[in-house]
């Protein structure tokens, strides 16, 4: 009988609400950090993607460099260093454009684990 429990089931009921309470505001948390991470991830890919167009403005610049370089030198009008250090330039912003390349997809199939995208 309700009456001789002493507050016993209005506790319980109270116990319960609080319960439920917690769960929805760790729900809630749960869901902020999701969307977070998703955003995060999307950042990410949109931030590597500019990274990419700028290497590849790069490697066309340093190859046009070593281009004129290569012509200066075959004309007697520079030194084989000029010619070393533009190929060096080219090769490193080959480089640099490999390694954009390799984060736009890391970064990539990190947003499709964070959304959940099975590939």
């Amino acid at each position: 009988m309700p009456l001789f429990a002493g507050g016993f089931y209005t506790a319980r009921q109270h116990e319960a609400e609080l319960k439920a309470q917690s769960d929805n505001e760790l729900v809630r948390v749960l869901e902020d950090n999701i969307v977070r991470d998703v955003h995060l991830a999307w950042l990410n890919v949109n931030s590597a993607l500019e990274q990419l167009e700028t290497t590849q403005e790069l490697v066309r610049n340093a190859a046009e460099a070593y281009d004129l370089a290569g012509a200066r030198y075959k004309i007697g009008s520079s030194s084989i260093v000029e010619l070393s250090q533009a190929q060096l330039s080219l090769t490193s912003a080959q480089i640099a454009n490999t390694n954009a390349r390799y984060n736009v997809l890391i970064q990539q199939a990190n947003l499709n684990y964070q959304t959940g995208v099975l590939r």
